[in-house]
């Protein structure tokens, strides 16, 4: 009889303890992701995503309900955009009124900051509109990488693809160390023009404007990325 129930003590513990084998958990992987992990590092890495909009609800060249750019489409300037919330930031490199009317000789220069929540980065920006000069500082956060999968139902196919393509240059510049730079881009307002902060490059000349940048890394693995923007018309064609 003892014999009969150790070993029903047994095989009931047997079954228990297969009941609580611990489960291996569930992960998304975009497939951004995926096919960056499984590119060969011989080959050029590409990323195919397909746009889930037309032109006409796209955040850069369209008109969407709420969107910032119809606004700073009136100023003849340079702004930043930072993907990961849709925001944009005005360089002031010139100054102008809410009509778009640009103030000349306002005598003064500003500082202002824009910050981006818990492990994104921020923006700021030196600018004095009388001598056109503007030194954004982009500070590069954790998660400012940029998911081109949430960028679907923003972008049209053309302005998707472009965006694409800056993190593909990134990652293809072996230089993994500021993928986060690709969290950011250069927009000409009056054209709406996108332009990367990612490698390989490191200035533009923009119409009138000169645009120079370069990477920067400070303290405790902080990371930067250093902009001097300045207009200059061809003398005598100033607008």
């Amino acid at each position: 009889m003892k014999r009969s129930n150790i070993l029903c003590f047994v095989l009931i513990l047997g079954i228990t303890l297969c009941g609580c084998q611990t489960q291996p958990a569930k992960t998304s992987t975009t497939k951004q992701q995926l096919d960056q992990t499984e590119y060969e590092s011989d080959d050029d890495f590409e990323l195919s995503l397909q746009s889930s909009i037309g032109k006409e609800q796209c955040f850069i060249c369209g008109t969407p309900a709420g969107g910032l750019l119809e606004y700073y489409r009136k100023f003849d300037s340079i702004g930043i955009i930072h993907w990961a919330d849709m925001s944009v930031t005005d360089t002031r490199i010139r100054e102008y009124d809410d009509d778009g009317n640009e103030k000349i000789d306002s005598g003064h220069m500003s500082t202002m900051v824009n910050s981006f929540g818990e492990d994104y980065g921020s923006i700021m920006t030196h600018s004095q509109p009388d001598r056109c000069i503007a030194e954004p500082n982009i500070h590069l956060g954790e998660k400012d990488t940029i998911d081109c999968e949430t960028l679907k139902d923003q972008l049209c196919q053309d302005c998707l693809d472009k965006v694409c393509e800056f993190y593909e240059d990134q990652v293809n510049s072996d230089n993994d160390e500021y993928l986060e730079s690709t969290g950011y881009s250069l927009i000409d307002f009056t054209t709406g023009e996108l332009y990367t902060l990612s490698d390989p490059y490191r200035g533009y000349s923009i119409r009138d404007y000169m645009i120079r940048y370069d990477y920067r890394e400070q303290g405790d693995g902080e990371k930067y990325i250093d902009l001097l923007i300045f207009y200059a018309p061809i003398r005598g064609e100033e607008g």
